[in-house]
């Protein structure tokens, strides 16, 4: 009886593995693949109702404004913003002399004067002024008002930064780190810091997007539009000076509505690096760890491709028959747009269109990746599993 019922199960596991196996195809090879033109991706420019909104009223001169010039010798130069530390020396007064700092309004508190408005001023705009309240102070004549004014220290400033930029919205720039402590200020003449430019903004707000506009930029200050070039940033062909920024600056960055390959890789206008999301839970690996996909790994050269990004998540390589047929799966979205899409591709379809950027698209910031086994390896892991449940049952039947 313990025979008969031996052979029985014996038979139904043998179905089970036969009707398993008819699951299971020979992977395709590179040679022989064909690619697929229905399975063609491209991201598209999408905005939405308020950013449409916000665009309108800073990047579009030629419609609503009209008080759109081009970069001035003034817009240039560093001048004093919210925060900044000066250093004042009045002749003759010793007492009065030593650092002082614009505060949180724009002014500057003098012990002889009401408080003066002192940012958006340059060094001799601010002197001027100064004397100026020295004078209507009466504590000093005309002939003898004489006031040194030097910017010893930068502060972090706020801008906001719109348009074809992956991080749109306000940034703050040449902030100290919170781990390392301000510096001591000395008795210097001046202060340079390249931390409030136009550039530096740019960076703070995760470089501009491929679909950007980079000899349409638009700097909004005190209701006047700027429009600036920065195409030779990206072709490094001369050096062209970028502005100094003020608290409040808007910078808008218009798109073109289609992607330039050329803006994909690194600069100092675009993401030097990015951070993708990866998984790669191969069997007998049990944690992306064990499938070599470490924080290293995750962090990759702004301009890499969907393959690269398959090597790097260690998606590609192996025993030929087993790890030929895997599938990677990409997780992204549409440039302004925060709904995700999500594409396959196999491997070997990535292998035969390296070339071909609408089967092997680049991986822009946050995206994600995700390695999928193949068949082969789908099969052995299921049998595996049935195997353990009936093992149990088939040899129990024997004893």
């Amino acid at each position: 009886m313990k025979t008969n019922t031996f052979y029985i199960k014996a038979l139904l596991t043998a179905c089970l593995i036969a009707s398993l196996l008819g699951c299971v195809s020979t992977p395709v090879e590179v040679d022989d693949l064909k690619q697929d033109t229905n399975r063609l991706f491209i991201r598209k420019v999408e905005v939405s109702t308020p950013t449409q909104q916000i665009a309108e009223n800073y990047r579009a001169p030629h419609s609503q404004q009209t008080n759109v010039a081009l970069p001035t010798p003034e817009l240039f130069q560093t001048k004093m913003s919210l925060g900044d530390t000066l250093q004042i020396n009045f002749a003759g007064m010793p007492s009065l002399s030593g650092l002082y700092q614009i505060d949180a309004s724009g002014h500057l508190d003098l012990p002889f004067s009401r408080s003066l408005n002192a940012a958006g001023n340059t060094r001799e705009e601010l002197i001027a002024r100064i004397k100026q309240a020295m004078i209507s102070s009466q504590w000093f004549y005309e002939n003898t008002a004489d006031v040194d004014v030097s910017l010893v220290r930068l502060a972090a400033i706020n801008v906001a930064v719109l348009g074809a930029v992956f991080n749109p919205g306000r940034v703050l720039i040449d902030s100290q780190p919170a781990d390392k402590p301000e510096d001591t200020v000395q008795n210097l003449g001046g202060a340079f810091s390249q931390g409030r430019d136009l550039v530096a903004a740019l960076g703070a707000s995760g470089g501009i997007r491929p679909d950007a506009d980079v000899q349409s930029v638009f700097l909004t200050r005190n209701n006047q539009v700027f429009k600036i070039d920065l195409a030779a940033i990206i072709s490094g062909i001369q050096f062209t000076p970028t502005p100094a920024l003020q608290n409040g600056d808007v910078i808008y960055v218009s798109s073109t509505g289609i992607e330039n390959k050329q803006l994909i890789r690194p600069s100092q206008i675009t993401p030097p690096g990015m951070r993708v999301f990866m998984s790669n839970l191969t069997a007998p690996a049990l944690t992306n760890a064990q499938s070599a996909v470490g924080a290293d790994a995750t962090r990759l050269p702004y301009g890499t491709s969907l393959l690269d990004g398959a090597i790097s998540a260690n998606c590609v390589g192996g025993t030929q028959m087993a790890n030929a047929s895997r599938s990677i799966i990409l997780v992204t979205r549409n440039y302004g747009s925060t709904q995700q899409l999500v594409i396959k591709r196999s491997i070997n379809e990535l292998l035969a269109n390296s070339s071909n950027g609408l089967i092997n698209p680049f991986l822009m910031p946050n995206d994600g990746v995700a390695c999928y086994d193949s068949k082969f390896t789908n099969f052995r892991d299921v049998a595996r599993g049935i195997g353990e449940v009936i093992s149990p049952i088939i040899f129990g039947g024997l004893l």
